[in-house]
């Protein structure tokens, strides 16, 4: 889990462009909100209606957790090959937008259970909730009026690295269930665990070149005194 534990959901490295992507966040949870409501709308309100619908967020959710996994690391290579411009806006935006999404999603378990609350699901939905929370808040530092930050980056590094890890694990996990257990056939779980583990792949890819810059870099520094 080396590769899930910091750099690539910050987007490390010098930005050498800003982009103002505030609308996308807003844009990803509409698109969740819209799958929800159109599938109740479609169920006439049944539970089966809710039911489609928190199932499509979740789906939804598994791209967008895809997009963010990958954003940071993605631009950082192909800019050493193609000198493209990287942008940690983008990357930053995406783990809202997701965190954004997986929010629909809670909310379309949760509302069915106000009439009759489930433990299990309110428990479910506390712990995400939480852990979204803590996601979207560790993405970004957080400062006091002063200018200094009020969580220091090693314990942003942690809190991220400790949510993208459990979301990774959740979206792998569920398919290797749907895939192994008596279930009807459904080729998103296996689309959503090979997304995951080329996730996987493209971190340890960006880990790996920042790894070798790194041993590269005092060999070029000698060389030139």
């Amino acid at each position: 889990m080396v590769a899930l534990d910091n750099s690539a959901l910050f987007g490390e490295g010098h930005a050498r462009f800003r982009v103002t992507l505030a609308p996308l966040v807003g844009a990803i949870a509409l698109v969740a909100a819209m799958l929800v409501i159109g599938a109740i709308l479609a169920r006439g309100f049944s539970e089966n209606g809710f039911r489609l619908g928190s199932q499509l967020a979740w789906r939804y959710a598994s791209f967008v957790f895809f997009a963010a996994l990958v954003a940071g690391p993605a631009l950082r290579i192909a800019a050493r090959f193609t000198h493209a411009p990287t942008s940690e806006a983008l990357s930053r935006k995406l783990v809202w937008g997701f965190c954004a999404s997986y929010g629909v999603y809670l909310l379309s378990v949760f509302l069915p259970n106000v009439v009759q609350p489930s433990a299990g699901a309110t428990m479910m939905v506390l712990f995400g909730a939480g852990l979204a929370l803590i996601m979207a808040a560790a993405v970004a530092p957080l400062k006091r009026l002063g200018g200094k930050p009020i969580v220091s980056d090693k314990v942003r590094r942690v809190l991220l690295g400790g949510a993208a890890i459990y979301f990774w694990l959740s979206y792998c996990l569920m398919a290797l269930a749907r895939i192994s257990g008596p279930h009807r056939p459904d080729a998103f779980y296996g689309i959503s665990l090979c997304l995951m583990v080329m996730g996987l792949l493209v971190r340890y890819a960006d880990r790996w070149f920042t790894h070798h810059d790194a041993q590269q870099a005092p060999a070029v520094n000698a060389a030139s005194v």
